[in-house]
């Protein structure tokens, strides 16, 4: 047990004014009973013939039920197992149809029961733990388009939805596929498929080449007159460098990279109109060059709320938005990333703040909007305090200040660990961590907080009366 510390201060609750579906672990169903074999008596002179254990009994699948779905539909996940319903089915066939499902790369486990049906046959329940991270695929550098990609992955794999998961299993089985719909074209390519990053935090699948894709070495920049070739630079090596080139890919990093630093300075239409490319003479890839067209300034002429904002006022000065003339854009995201963080603090744990632009051609003007939906408000719901006597519970309690059906400030439970271990108040703690639980089908957060106790420290020795402490 944990035991307080002689001083408790209470934390200072600023943050309230700042700002599987778990698959049971268990073996397989059992298999349906066998009819023993029989196996003739051997004689004397005749060795008894050896004979393989009998399948296991198989029976009419009467229904078929999916649990744990919540990506695909219990059609495709039953597609993919191949079964269906009023087929034969047994212990063999369902662990084949298991089989299939995890060897998709779909599923991170997969398990079934079954029992006798009134009808005769059999009731077979199967329970599914989807990946839950889908990405989008490009095709780069292969005889086929992505839209040729898309549309023949659905139509050969009953689970894809237009994303699939980056697993090995779900990568490969799709190369395959495209590889052989490139030889009926009467072509020949090897297909190769990973997982890469497109923007910081966005990824995707693409298939290239089985020989892989060049990567790039360096980047060269022509054309820029506000931005120095060292700044642009430095900001497209944070992401593309050693990244295998496609002229896709490369450009949806110079959208994220290159295109904030010109909106910063109003400079909302620049373009890329040529992107270059030549083997390296210092190392092994490519060196790209980039010809800017860094477009007009756009002067702002407002700045506004869009979407359902609620308190127009309170998230206006949530935003901090600085005078401006011109139509700093980045200034219009970074504010809108405060908007979010404000309603989140607030309950709107789901809310969700974009940025929009209207531009006037002719007068080189910009209207420039945050776009809020801030979604439901979440509350609390209750608290669990577990590692902790009696006292140390209160005090927690005491300190903790929300009360059921407080809106839930998104982050205040980890912020609230955190500022009780900044107390010291507990003599021997090792840990603390606080989880929320949002129950399922409601907007109401309870959360656990579990104190871990540090592990006792090692007792000293026992010296006997007059004893002189040897040297350590």
């Amino acid at each position: 047990m944990i035991r307080m510390a002689p001083r408790i201060s209470l934390v200072l609750l600023l943050f309230m004014t700042a700002v599987l579906a778990q698959t049971p672990s268990r073996k397989a169903a059992p298999k349906a009973p066998a009819p023993a074999s029989a196996t003739p008596a051997p004689t004397l002179s005749v060795p008894a013939p050896v004979t393989s254990p009998a399948p296991a009994q198989t029976f009419s699948i009467d229904s078929i039920a999916v649990e744990g779905a919540r990506i695909h539909t219990p059609e495709a996940i039953l597609a993919a197992a191949g079964l269906k319903q009023g087929e034969k089915g047994g212990s063999d066939i369902f662990d084949a149809a298991r089989d299939r499902l995890l060897a998709s790369g779909y599923f991170e486990t997969v398990a079934y029961r079954y029992k006798p049906s009134p009808k005769g046959g059999f009731e077979v329940t199967f329970e599914v733990q989807e990946f839950a991270q889908l990405f989008p695929i490009r095709v780069e550098a292969l005889p086929v388009t992505t839209a040729e990609t898309v549309a023949l992955l659905k139509s050969k794999d009953p689970l894809y939805r237009a994303a699939m998961p980056g697993t090995e299993p779900a990568v490969r089985r799709a190369a395959v596929l495209i590889e052989e719909y490139i030889k009926s074209k009467h072509q020949l390519a090897s297909v190769a498929g990973r997982v890469v990053a497109t923007d910081p935090g966005k990824f995707e699948i693409q298939f290239t080449p089985g020989r892989g894709l060049p990567a790039v070495a360096e980047v060269v920049f022509d054309g820029s007159k506000l931005i120095s070739a060292t700044d642009l630079r430095n900001s497209i090596a944070e992401v593309a460098f050693g990244q295998p080139y496609t002229e896709n890919g490369f450009r949806s990093f110079l959208d994220s990279q290159i295109g904030p630093l010109y909106e910063a300075k109003g400079h909302l239409h620049v373009t890329y109109p040529k992107i270059t490319t030549e083997a390296s003479t210092r190392v092994t890839g490519l060196d790209v060059k980039v010809v800017i067209d860094e477009g007009p300034e756009y002067k702002l002429t407002r700045v506004a709320l869009a979407g359902t904002p609620g308190d127009s006022a309170r998230i206006l000065r949530a935003a901090k938005l600085p005078q401006m003339t011109i139509a700093n854009f980045a200034e219009v995201r970074q504010a809108a990333t405060r908007v979010s963080d404000y309603l989140r603090s607030r309950g709107y744990l789901d809310n969700r703040v974009t940025t929009e632009k209207q531009l006037d051609e002719k007068k080189l003007t910009a209207e420039l909007f945050i776009v809020v939906e801030p979604g439901p408000v979440y509350t609390f719901g209750t608290l669990a305090v577990n590692g902790l006597g009696l006292d140390g519970e209160a005090a927690i309690r005491k300190m903790w200040g929300l009360g059921a059906g407080d809106a839930f400030p998104g982050d205040y439970a980890t912020y609230f660990a955190s500022k009780v271990k900044e107390e010291s108040m507990f003599d021997n703690l090792a840990d603390i961590t606080a989880v929320k639980q949002i129950r399922k089908g409601t907007q109401i957060v309870d959360v656990v907080i579990d104190f871990k106790a540090a592990p006792p420290k090692p007792l000293a020795p026992r010296r006997q009366p007059g004893e002189i402490p040897g040297p350590h």
